[in-house]
């Protein structure tokens, strides 16, 4: 189904914190939007000493409202803030120097519509200083707070300028499973880093002159200093190396070798054949052969040959 409710958003952004590696939970706002709306809040506080306060200034829309820590001692107003100087000299982008306290609660949200309340996320609450009397009161009356669950209502419409919060104890919501007490989100915490910039007097000065102020460099690593690169350049090409001509052996010359003289070969002298010599014909001799020389052996007669 793709309709939900706020509080079951809240049970979601909830979960994904707590499922996070390294308990690396984003802590973020207290934020009630309109006339009546209710949270239950635990609030991480067990002395004043817990409560932060801060001096700053915030800017105009252009720097998306953002709030920058006044260098001036509290209740002091001299020069050692230009931007305490330029709001004296008129400058109506910068808001005056305002007195915070920032306060560490797990919350839960109630959904109007359903009137459930939903899983408890780490948020900051940043009041006007004189806040700081509400939390005290409530130390007397209740003791260490973060022991307490407490209910916050606000009253004043969305974006009205008279809006107040009313904080009561009600027992019936003071259990465990209705607000966490985890505030391991806030384990080396540093409001500084969260709600506020804290700049330098010469990063404050860049700002007056150019309307920004100069690029945050990374956190420096193991190695070393990271210095972001203010444009990207290509890397010019290597030089070639050089060579002292004094000190590198001169090349051999090179000697092509002599191309071998070619000897025609001798051509064979021509011996004619020789003729072949046919022997002589035999002579015959057409003589008649000689006649048998008759013997004195009677003649025999056989058929009337006689022999």
């Amino acid at each position: 189904m793709a309709n939900f409710t706020y509080a079951q958003y809240q049970n979601v952004v909830a979960q994904a914190q707590n499922n996070s590696a390294n308990n690396n939970v984003k802590v973020g706002f207290f934020k009630l939007k309109n006339d009546q709306d209710e949270a239950l809040v635990r609030i991480n506080v067990k002395s004043m000493e817990d409560l932060q306060f801060a001096t700053v200034h915030q800017l105009g829309a252009a720097q998306k409202w953002m709030k920058v820590g006044c260098l001036n001692p509290v209740g002091s107003y001299s020069d050692n803030c230009p931007l305490c100087s330029a709001v004296a000299n008129g400058n109506t982008s910068i808001g005056k120097a305002s007195k915070k306290v920032f306060v560490q609660m797990l919350v839960s949200y109630k959904d109007a519509a359903t009137n459930q309340f939903s899983a408890a996320v780490p948020v900051i609450w940043e009041r006007p200083a004189g806040f700081a009397s509400e939390i005290a009161s409530k130390l007397r009356d209740y003791g260490p707070l973060n022991e307490r669950v407490f209910k916050v209502t606000r009253n004043g419409a969305a974006c009205s300028m008279q809006t107040t919060y009313a904080i009561s104890y009600i027992p019936v919501y003071d259990k465990p499973e209705a607000v966490s007490m985890d505030f391991s989100a806030f384990n080396n915490f540093n409001i500084a880093k969260h709600s506020f910039w804290e700049k330098s007097l010469e990063d404050i000065n860049t700002f007056l002159s150019t309307g920004s102020f100069p690029e945050v460099a990374k956190p420096q690593s193991q190695e070393g200093a990271y210095v972001a690169p203010t444009a990207f350049s290509a890397p010019a090409p290597a030089a070639a190396p050089t060579f002292n001509t004094q000190l590198a052996p001169a090349a051999p010359a090179y000697v092509a070798p002599a191309a071998p003289a070619y000897t025609a070969p001798a051509a064979p002298a021509y011996v004619p054949p020789v003729t072949p010599v046919v022997p002589a014909a035999p002579v015959v001799n057409e003589a008649p052969a000689a006649q048998p020389v008759a013997t004195d052996r009677p003649a025999r007669n056989f058929g009337g040959f006689s022999f």
